[in-house]
């Protein structure tokens, strides 16, 4: 079997890559704690689910905590969305462009059941061959921000907030020593009290920011030249378990940098720009009914592009919309949607008194059509039995 595609790829699902998310972190945790589970597990980003949302947390947004012990999560975890396991990659990919995340939580039936990097991405482009086909030197981030190894930690982490950025590659007069990272800064800065476990007491802070940038670098980095492929470096992510790899040309002058994130980002520019099947909805004015076509449309074409691999024939989607006030403050909405294909027309129809719930089960309604044409085998045509004389 020959190796999948980057496309192919793009429009696998969420759960075929997705790691089972840990057991979720209240708001109410102190991010000490936060700390000693990332230091344990050697995870990077953990949900955090409590007062009716669900949020992310990454080691890099604990760059910012001064006090971890008196900091709770409720004042840095971020909402990036979400999306349930049968949503594909390529989707994952862009609303991690889309929020500036380098995760999202993955859902199902409101409870959060893993979690998506740019990491897991990057691991699945490892065997995508046309990455062997681009050089790193087209994908890479340069100019590169560096720091030299005589450096205080303290401006490496200034460096990395301002620049919101989780590598710096430490030089000395031009010279590459290696690499310092968010996960480097974060355990030095939080030490344990009293011999106790990682952030279980209080994060004593010893100057330890005021130390030297050579003192917690990392020597040893992925190196890649600038001619050498994505593909090497998408297998030495996944080999070495390093989240960056530094590019070096002629007497390892430094060319740029390489991190998942720049992989991600080749799958959204390779991704194939189809003709998108055509989606219609009449029944409002422009003035009363913006909002709601639009709510209407991005629901309806999510589904219809998810299940174009079971019915690839659709051609057409005609969305009629209705809304009824009944009296009072009461608003009914009617749905009424038929899928044109060469052979076969499908129609659904839903309603409610709340638009969103009345596209959701169009939606389910739609889904269910469209699965069900993978299930049904093909009908050959019968022969008639000619009796001779």
């Amino acid at each position: 079997m020959s190796p999948p595609s980057m496309r192919e790829i793009a429009l696998l699902e969420v759960s075929q890559f997705m790691r089972e998310s840990p057991e979720p972190f209240s708001p109410s945790t102190t991010v000490s704690k936060l700390t000693g589970y990332f230091y344990k597990t050697n995870l990077y980003e953990v949900p955090v689910v409590g007062e009716g949302k669900i949020g992310l947390v990454t080691l890099r947004d604990l760059l910012k905590i001064v006090h971890p012990h008196r900091t709770r999560l409720r004042r840095i975890w971020r909402f990036v969305g979400t999306l349930t396991p049968d949503r594909r990659i390529l989707e994952a990919a862009d609303l991690m462009f889309r929020r500036d995340t380098r995760a999202i939580p993955i859902v199902e039936e409101g409870r959060v059941v893993g979690i998506l990097s740019q990491v897991e991405i990057a691991q699945a482009l490892s065997s995508a061959q046309e990455l062997g086909e681009i050089p790193v030197k087209k994908a890479m981030k340069h100019p590169v921000i560096t720091i030299e190894k005589e450096s205080k930690i303290s401006s490496a982490r200034k460096l990395m907030l301002d620049h919101r950025i989780s590598h710096l590659p430490v030089s000395d007069r031009k010279r590459l020593l290696g690499i310092i990272t968010a996960k480097n800064i974060v355990y030095h800065f939080i030490i344990p009290a009293g011999g106790t476990k990682l952030g279980e007491r209080i994060g004593e802070l010893i100057g330890r920011l005021n130390g030297q940038v050579k003192g917690i670098v990392d020597p040893h980095p992925l190196t890649l030249d600038p001619q050498t492929s994505c593909l090497e470096a998408a297998k030495g992510f996944t080999e070495q378990g390093k989240s960056a790899c530094i590019v070096t040309g002629v007497g390892g002058e430094l060319s740029g940098i390489l991190t998942p994130r720049e992989l991600v980002s080749l799958l959204l520019r390779s991704r194939v720009e189809e003709e998108r099947v055509p989606i219609s909805i009449t029944g409002l004015t422009d003035e009363e009914g913006f909002f709601e076509t639009s709510l209407v449309e991005d629901k309806i074409r999510r589904v219809i592009e998810k299940n174009m691999r079971f019915y690839p024939q659709i051609e057409e989607v005609t969305v009629r919309l209705k809304k009824r006030d009944i009296g009072g403050k009461r608003t009914r909405y009617e749905l009424t949607t038929r899928i044109h294909g060469p052979a076969k027309q499908f129609y659904a129809e839903a309603h409610g008194w709340d638009l969103l719930t009345a596209t959701d089960d169009l939606c389910n309604k739609l889904d269910g059509l469209l699965k069900r044409m993978k299930q049904e085998p093909r009908k050959r045509p019968t022969r008639r039995k000619v009796r001779r004389p």
